[in-house]
């Protein structure tokens, strides 16, 4: 009973406001026609609802805008900081490339300048086997200290 009467309350609230009008083109009537038909409402109903509606959630309908802005800038920043990461890195790669040129033309520089003697070959090839190992324990411990610090960066 008490539904009833809050129900009746309302419609004769509705009844007192003031009155709201607008117009829409005949496409547009027709679909809030075929709108409110299908909730089982009246044009008035169904279009007092929608503008109720909007106007709870416009604030959200802001803030939804700015959060995709805020969202563009972001993806917008971290492409430019991939750039510039690869940039980096295909700078740091053709450095290496012009470093392993050189090193390889001392290396057949070095090779040729060998007296034809197979005692000096093979003091070469040890150099070179001994001088591989240094690099492999250097690049080791390199790549042990950076695992360590990014361990201590991801854990904070």
């Amino acid at each position: 009973m008490e539904k009833e009467e809050s129900v009746a309350e309302k419609k004769q609230s509705l009844r007192v406001g003031p009155r709201v009008e607008t117009r829409l083109v005949q496409a547009d009537s027709n679909r809030l026609d075929v709108a409110a038909k299908e909730a089982g409402q009246t044009r008035a109903e169904f279009s007092r609802q929608a503008i109720l509606w909007y106007l709870d959630n416009l604030e959200n309908l802001d803030n939804n805008k700015r959060e995709a802005e805020v969202s563009q800038a972001m993806r917008y920043a971290t492409q430019e900081h991939v750039k510039a990461i690869n940039s980096g890195v295909d700078r740091i790669c053709k450095m290496l490339a012009r470093q392993g040129r050189a090193v390889g033309t001392l290396y057949e520089l070095a090779w040729m300048a060998l007296p034809d003697d197979d005692n000096a070959r093979a003091a070469f090839d040890d150099a070179v086997k001994i001088a591989k190992q240094k690099m492999a324990k250097h690049v080791e411990l390199d790549e042990q200290e950076q695992a360590e610090k990014m361990k201590r960066v991801v854990k904070g």
